[in-house]
């Protein structure tokens, strides 16, 4: 060990000794040059090639920057020992940190550290090349005065160790393994352990002797259950048991963090006229005619009341977590070569996010190719009269309605922060920018708004929309339109205002950009030169240079005065290997100083430039889908550069260096963009699917707040056992239901947000899967107060009613299905036998069976069918190699799609023999919904690739194809009459078809 006060190479003088081991010791320091406080690790080595290999890592550690990590400020070696030098934070590690607590720190803290950590994590995976924890220590985690904990690097360069840690994973123990992501998994998920709990767990070779690991919640009963089975499968023996990615566990946190919500319930029924007729019963073929009910706002919910005992022989009711979401191992769909998590719950929303750049030529149509192979003759035979018939029948299947809110679209805060401008349909509302409360709503855009833009003085708001070619000013202050600026031919995409808002900047659909003055309304200058629709607009600092981005996959620089394209910039896409064509630029923006330009593309990556000559200077990898046009923009001091993708999160990078400075998540909902507040401490940024609001702390990447402006995107729909209610359920846990005879909508609030958390039970009350994890009764009309089912373990995910609405069945994330008596609330049995979370269940049409599916493990998922009269074990039927989409039943024909592109349907009454299988080509797409009439003469089948497909279920031939134009199909139910066909859409809400046979 180094004496206290020894100078350490010339500048470091020895404070403290912290610890030793036999590979390893650790000081505190003081930096003379500096004055700063750091922390040293001494790392002796047996040769100058381990002494060179250490210091290669350093260098590559040197380059890491980020919060959560310990800055690694200098590295040297002295007579075969390496020095590594980091921050000090001032703080202790981590056993000391959890010692002075004296109690397991709460669930909420403890996540947020964790949760820190794991970027961190995720950062040092991703590094070229990956860098590696290996074997950690109590001292390679530190506290700050400010709280939460950080990482010091000197582990990545560390070799593994002798002597036993609780933090090691159980294959290091055998020093023939090389470090690998699993075993960093496993030592973040000790570290979790030890927080929640107050203890360490039992070092792993103990472990394999015998020694048992205590659950945290046996430690420590305030831990939640989700939280509880997040750390349990970080501290699973096996490696391939464990989360296999930094960002798998990531998620499954993020899943327990957002729990903390309200019960679902009713509201009061808002009025709101719409023209939507009932199933018809006589086939009316018009014209289809959008139908827009506008719900009435949601109000808080009344809680649930407390839980019953549960009946004799029920088991115990463990407490419910605060928010519905499941692990993470369940369906993580593939779209396009994009993988894509849905929230961690499989909820169909994975179609929603994958697919943005999905349209009816991405994957063409199934018909031709797909090929249905009856495999057995247990389907009947129509004869030539009755498919006649069906033909007709299908050729005169037509839509006669559109239910669809108004979505949500851009956000932007005003210059003073004290107003956010938001985009909803064709209006703009002014929003309070802390409460995000509507104060003024702006009417005048034929189109949905798509551009908004803030004069820098505040006073100003500029919109421009789709289908609408001209551009609007509003006084802030009253909400009155100022003026029209006409003169594009196309629709706008993009507006900026100059620094001194003398002039304004829209990019339009017509590949041009207007430069106006603002005073008069007039064009000064038109841009011309861009062969592709326009991206974002930029102006420079000094308001001399416009910059703007493209389709055409190139990014031009302009002088404002003459109008001219600076030659000497010059920027274009690199080429995608798919279509040889440059990736298309999206977002552009200046940074404060006006010497660098970061431009965002579709694919993915953000490129810091130089903006005098378009050299580039860093590529910014990181998000899983395209950069937005709105998605590009600078922090008001310039320190940070944020960046909002499709893939539903904003990444925050240091423009100077390029080093990644945080992720702000949300549900994994496609996001429009970002704007930073003028505090620039947070971000605001809208998802037009998850239809709402949210605010970051940029600092520590905390959601603030989530506010829901409308339904978002509508993943399921449910018709009442009369047919007059259709229940439809947002992907962010939303429902309206809506009565088609007065054309009124009922919201209901808070939803779980999975794949099935509502269904109806009687014509006017439902059970839903409420935000906290509860089972809840609600009447439609408050006549009864709502009621919670209790008698459940685990933690509900997906739920089902039996077609003669007397039982409903609820499955976990443990594969087990809870059984109630809808009469009376009653708890009768669990079942069990299916091995991972359930995705999704389904009744046979006379109750007798009941199906479950678990997409555990993704290319092996399975099925389990239950006898209901017998109870018992199950029939677990395999066959498919992707995430299961979709099971129905006709009668004892279970039906079941894939994300592998087959369509298979067995006899659960004949051993489950298969009778029918469709397979499609994997460049078309999946089948996403199913539904059979109850004649059982038709099959339909709603694609990613947004179709509808009809075909005569005996025998697979099809009938007929219908091209939506209205991106990918989420859901479908048939009205019980049969009359109508309800479809969710992801871009076009639900639309309503008129299925009535002819007569």
């Amino acid at each position: 060990m180094l004496a206290i006060d020894t100078l350490l190479n010339g500048h470091y003088r020895i404070t403290v000794a912290l610890d030793a081991y036999p590979d390893a010791e650790l000081y505190r320091a003081i930096d003379q040059r500096s004055s700063l406080r750091v922390l040293i690790t001494a790392l002796p080595q047996p040769n100058q090639a381990a002494v060179d290999d250490v210091l290669r890592l350093a260098r590559e550690l040197a380059q890491v920057y980020m919060p959560g990590l310990l800055a690694l400020r200098d590295y040297f070696a002295i007579d075969q020992v390496c020095y590594l030098v980091a921050d000090d934070p001032g703080g202790a590690d981590l056993e000391r940190f959890a010692r002075e607590r004296g109690a397991p720190l709460p669930e909420s803290e403890t996540l947020a550290i964790v949760d820190r950590l794991l970027q961190v994590l995720e950062r040092l995976h991703a590094h070229q090349p990956p860098l590696l924890l290996g074997d950690v220590r109590t001292c390679d985690f530190w506290s700050s005065p400010e709280g939460g904990l950080s990482l010091a690097p000197f582990a990545c360069a560390r070799h593994v160790g002798f002597e036993a840690t609780p933090y090691r994973a159980p294959e290091l123990y055998d020093h023939s393994v090389e470090p690998a992501p699993v075993s960093d998994i496993y030592a973040i998920g000790a570290v979790l352990y030890h927080l929640l709990t107050g203890w360490p767990p039992p070092p792993a070779h103990q472990r394999q002797a015998g020694i048992p690991l205590n659950a945290p919640r046996a430690l420590n009963p305030q831990v939640s259950v989700l939280a509880e089975q997040l750390t349990l499968r970080a501290l699973e023996l096996k490696p391939a048991n464990r989360y296999q990615r930094v960002s798998e566990m990531r998620s499954a946190l993020e899943t327990v963090r957002l729990m903390a919500g309200r019960p679902m319930g009713a509201m009061s029924p808002a009025e709101k006229m719409v023209a939507v007729a009932p199933a018809p019963a006589t086939p009316a073929p018009v014209t289809p005619a959008p139908v827009a009910p506008t719900p009435a706002t949601p109000a808080p919910l009344p809680p649930a009341p407390p839980p019953a005992a549960a009946p004799a022989g029920a088991t115990a009711t463990v407490a419910a977590p605060s928010r519905p979401f499941i692990s993470t191992s369940c369906l993580l769909a593939i779209v396009g070569g994009l993988a894509v998590i849905a929230l961690g719950v499989c909820v169909v929303v994975a179609v929603l996010v994958g697919l943005y750049m999905t349209n009816s030529s991405l994957f063409g149509w199934i018909g031709g190719a797909a090929a249905m192979s009856p495999t057995m003759p247990a389907l009947p035979t129509p004869t030539a009269a009755t498919a006649a018939e069906l033909l007709q029948q299908v050729e005169a299947i037509t839509q006669t309605a559109q239910l669809r809110e108004d979505g949500l679209g851009a956000a932007a805060y005003s210059p003073d922060g004290q107003v956010a401008a938001v985009a909803v349909g064709a209006v703009v509302q002014l929003r309070n920018a802390e409460t995000l409360v509507s104060q003024t709503t702006l009417n005048g855009h034929t189109g949905d708004v798509s551009a908004l833009a803030f004069s820098p003085d505040g006073a100003i708001l500029a919109s421009g929309a789709q289908d609408d070619p001209v551009v609007r000013l509003w006084d802030v202050r009253n909400g009155r339109e100022l003026a029209q600026l006409r003169g594009h031919e196309d629709w706008i995409r993009s507006l900026a205002f100059s620094p001194d808002g003398r002039l304004l900047a829209s990019g339009s659909a017509d590949r041009t950009v207007r430069i106006w003055d603002v005073a008069s309304g007039q064009t000064l200058v038109v841009l011309r030169g861009h062969t592709d629709l326009l991206g974002n607009v930029a102006f420079s600092p000094n308001g001399q240079r416009l910059a703007s981005a493209s389709r055409d996959g190139t990014a031009r620089l302009w002088d404002v005065a003459s109008g001219r394209q600076i030659d000497a910039f010059r920027f274009n896409a690199p080429v995608d290997p798919q279509s040889n064509t440059p990736f298309w630029l999206t977002g552009i923006a200046f940074s404060p100083d006006g010497r660098q330009l970061a431009v965002g593309s579709i694919n993915g990556n953000v490129y810091l430039l130089d903006a005098a000559t378009g050299d580039v200077q860093r590529e910014l990898r990181g998000h899983d889908g395209w950069v937005v046009i709105r998605g590009v923009a600078y922090s008001p001091d310039g320190r940070l550069l944020a960046s909002a993708s499709l893939d539903g999160s904003v990444r925050l990078w240091n423009p100077a260096n390029g080093a990644e400075r945080g992720v702000l998540r949300q549900r994994g909902l496609r996001l429009l963009g970002l704007s930073w507040n003028p505090d620039g401490k947070r971000i605001l940024a809208s998802s037009d699917m998850g239809g709402n609001l949210v605010v970051w702390n940029a600092d520590t990447t905390e959601v603030i707040q989530s506010f829901q402006v409308t339904q978002g995107v509508v993943t399921g729909v449910s018709y009442g056992p009369d047919g007059s209610l259709l229940a439809a359920s947002g992907a962010n846990g939303a429902v309206r239901v809506h009565v088609f005879e007065s054309g009124r909508t009922i919201s209901l609030d808070g939803g779980a947000a999975t794949t099935r958390y509502i269904e109806f039970i009687s014509d006017t009350e439902v059970v839903a899967i409420s935000e906290a994890g509860e089972i809840v009764t609600i009447d439609l009309t408050n006549r009864r107060p709502n009621e919670q089912l209790s008698g459940m373990n685990g933690f509900p995910l997906n739920l089902a009613v039996s077609p003669d609405r007397s039982l409903i069945a609820v499955g976990n994330e443990r594969g087990e299905v809870y059984i109630w008596e809808t009469a009376s609330r009653q708890y009768l049995r669990r079942l069990s036998g299916l091995g991972g979370p359930i995705y999704t269940l389904a009744f046979s049409g006379n109750g007798a069976y009941l199906a479950a599916a678990t997409n555990q493990p993704a290319d092996a998922p399975q099925i389990a069918v239950w006898e209901m009269a017998r109870g018992g074990n199950p029939q677990i039927v395999r066959g498919h190699n992707g995430p299961i989409t979709s099971i129905v039943f006709h009668n004892t024909l279970l039906l079941s799609a894939s994300s592998d592109g087959s369509l298979r349907v067995r006899d659960v009454a004949r051993n489950n023999a298969e009778v029918l299988q469709m397979s499609l080509p994997a460049d078309r797409g999946w089948v996403s919904s199913l539904a059979v009439t109850s004649d059982g003469n038709l099959l339909i089948a709603g694609t990613i690739s947004g179709h509808l497909a009809f075909y005569r279920f005996s025998d697979g031939t099809l009938l007929r194809e219908i091209d939506l134009a209205a991106g990918a199909v989420l859901a479908m139910a048939i009205a019980p009459s049969g009359s109508q066909l309800a479809v969710s859409t992801r871009d076009e809400g639900i639309l309503l078809f008129d299925l009535t046979p002819v007569k």
